[in-house]
C-alpha cells in the first residue's frame, strides 16, 4: 500500500488528468427527457405477420449490447394491434414504426395493416407510418 501511492504520482502526469465541467441546472429547468425503451419497431408482411423490435434493456444509452431484439409472429391484424399495444405501453412516446411489406402481398392488406398500426379501438397507436421495401 506505501509502495503503490509513490509509484501513482511518479507516474501519473497532470496532462493526462481530466475533468468534467458539469452544471447543475437552475430551479425552473426541466430536467433533460430520459430516452425511450424502443429504439425500432418494423412490421414485416407476408404470409404471417411479423412484428420486430429493439427495445433497450436500461435508460442509459451504450453503443453496444443494451437492445435486446424482439420477434413476434401474429395470425391477424387484432393480434398485431395487441402486440403494438404493449410495445406503445414500454415506450409511450415513441411513434415511428416500419412496415415492411413482401413483393407478393396485395396492397388491400398492406394499406389495412398502416391502418391496423395506427390505431387500435384503445386510442392511438403508432402516428408516423413509414413504407419499406423488404431485400
Amino acid at each position: 500500500m506505501f509502495l503503490l501511492l509513490p509509484m501513482l504520482l511518479l507516474t501519473t502526469s497532470v496532462q493526462k488528468l481530466v475533468g468534467l465541467s458539469l452544471t447543475l441546472p437552475s430551479s425552473g429547468e426541466l430536467p433533460p427527457e430520459l430516452p425511450g425503451l424502443l429504439e425500432e419497431v418494423e412490421v414485416h408482411l407476408g404470409e404471417v405477420i411479423v412484428v420486430r423490435a429493439q427495445v433497450r434493456r436500461s435508460d442509459v444509452v451504450t453503443s453496444v449490447g443494451e437492445v435486446e431484439q424482439r420477434e413476434v409472429e401474429v395470425a391477424d391484424l387484432a393480434e398485431l394491434q395487441a402486440t403494438l399495444r404493449s410495445l406503445k405501453a414500454l415506450d409511450p412516446g415513441h411513434e415511428r414504426i416500419l412496415v415492411v411489406p413482401r413483393d407478393d402481398v396485395p396492397t388491400q392488406r398492406v394499406v389495412s395493416a398502416m391502418d391496423a398500426v395506427r390505431a387500435d379501438d384503445q386510442g392511438p397507436l403508432f402516428s408516423q407510418v413509414a413504407l419499406g421495401g423488404a431485400l
